[in-house]
């Protein structure tokens, strides 16, 4: 599913323009480093880049392009009786977990081509693999 690229900078303009896609970005990139700190191929220089198509994959495939669906997201955690900072981590974890999959991998470069950004080579790595090859070293 290819989108349009004045979507997907409509859709990374409100990510820079709203409080809550920032602080939600700023969380997704935060748990990049968390989950991946020991990765040795990482290149953190790419954990923000990442991080925003990570969060712009979800409005877009998860919401149709609309950020009232993430906003409405994060109140409903709120109305369960979340508070906002914590609404935000769940939201986070729950976006950063599925698009950090080899399913989320291969949606991401299929959004944004080229331009895909993954902050390990990894990434490509697995989704290229052929089927019942293993991706994972033995130590």
């Amino acid at each position: 599913m290819k989108v349009a690229q004045e979507r997907i900078e409509a859709v990374t303009a409100a990510i820079h323009a709203h409080d809550f896609l920032h602080c939600l970005r700023r969380e997704i990139e935060q748990l990049q480093k968390v989950v991946f700190h020991d990765a040795p191929r990482v290149d953190w220089k790419l954990a923000r880049a990442s991080a925003e198509q990570i969060l712009a994959a979800e409005i877009i495939t998860r919401h149709k392009g609309e950020i009232d669906g993430v906003y409405f997201a994060l109140r409903d955690r709120e109305e369960g009786g979340k508070p906002w900072n914590a609404a935000l981590r769940e939201l986070a974890g729950s976006i950063h977990s599925y698009f950090t999959t080899l399913l989320g991998i291969v949606m991401r470069r299929d959004l944004f081509g080229a331009q895909a950004v993954y902050i390990s080579p990894e990434a490509l790595e697995w989704i290229k693999a052929p089927v019942g090859v293993s991706t994972t070293t033995e130590k």
